[in-house]
């Protein structure tokens, strides 16, 4: 896609250890199904604190936010949206004159991949990981009054701490393979490109679920979506997540209603590549 870049074009930005393709593709098909004066360009950089100053001090309309920063960028930014301080996890950037304000969409992005499913209050669901993504499954799961959550994490603490901060239960990361779940969220980067040979849990208990979403965008059909399909599960993938969240940011950094059709074609076009 030929894009000209003007003296007033906005720039938006993406930030992350390891960027893709995917946020770029379908902002800038919306972008161009607009006719907006908009460009969306992905960095990689381990410089959070640079790298925020930058959006400030170069005028940078918008900024997203992946793992692992969503966390550590609050303290950078002068305000945060209600869902934002709800998660106390930022993964959007909206730059006002310099007024940076903290927004998180994958609250609003997992809202709508789940709602659709009229999940029943007493079903059980696992949680694996307690990063940021983690926090706004939790902001999310609450709103949508689905109170049996369970989280597991590696690292003991840090799943200690979000457990008893949001009131839920929490097992150890090796009793995961032991607990029986109607939906499994898998919201690690067990399964991410270079190491997608992996499954954050057994297939078992995969077999035992019926629902299964995982946050890992690359690849696309991670192998636990894989193989929850080839056991005729209901599966919500990656980019699935990353597309409604997305379309909540190109409002924000537009101010304008996001083009769903072209901003689809843009993505499932990319994905036919992978």
């Amino acid at each position: 896609m030929k894009k000209n870049i003007f003296k007033e074009t906005q720039l938006c930005i993406s930030i992350s250890k390891r960027p893709g393709l995917y946020g770029t593709t379908i902002h800038n098909a919306g972008y161009q199904a607009l006719g907006l004066n908009f460009f969306y360009k992905a960095f990689g950089t381990n410089d959070l604190e640079g790298a925020i100053n930058g959006v400030r001090a170069l005028g940078i309309r918008g900024c997203s936010v992946s793992m692992p920063f969503k966390e550590r960028v609050i303290p950078l930014l002068d305000e945060l949206d209600i869902l934002a301080k709800k998660a106390k996890a930022v993964n959007t950037i909206v730059n006002e004159k310099g007024h940076l304000i903290g927004y998180n969409t994958d609250v609003v992005g997992i809202k709508k991949c789940l709602q659709p499913l009229k999940i029943k209050k007493n079903k059980k669901i696992l949680l694996l990981g307690s990063g940021g993504i983690s926090r706004a499954f939790l902001v999310a799961l609450r709103n949508l009054k689905l109170n049996d959550i369970t989280i597991c994490n590696r690292t003991l603490k840090k799943g200690q701490t979000l457990a008893k901060e949001f009131d839920i239960h929490f097992i150890k990361w090796s009793e995961r393979n032991n607990f029986n779940a109607d939906m499994i969220i898998n919201a690690t980067s067990v399964g991410m490109f270079p190491n997608d040979n992996l499954m954050p849990i057994s297939e078992t208990q995969i077999m035992n679920a019926k629902i299964l979403m995982d946050v890992v965008a690359s690849p696309p059909n991670t192998k636990l979506i894989k193989f929850a399909k080839k056991c005729k599960k209901f599966t919500i993938s990656g980019p699935e997540l990353s597309f409604y969240q997305a379309c909540e940011q190109f409002k924000l950094y537009t101010c304008k209603k996001p083009p769903i059709l072209a901003m689809k074609k843009a993505a499932t076009k990319l994905l036919l590549k992978k």
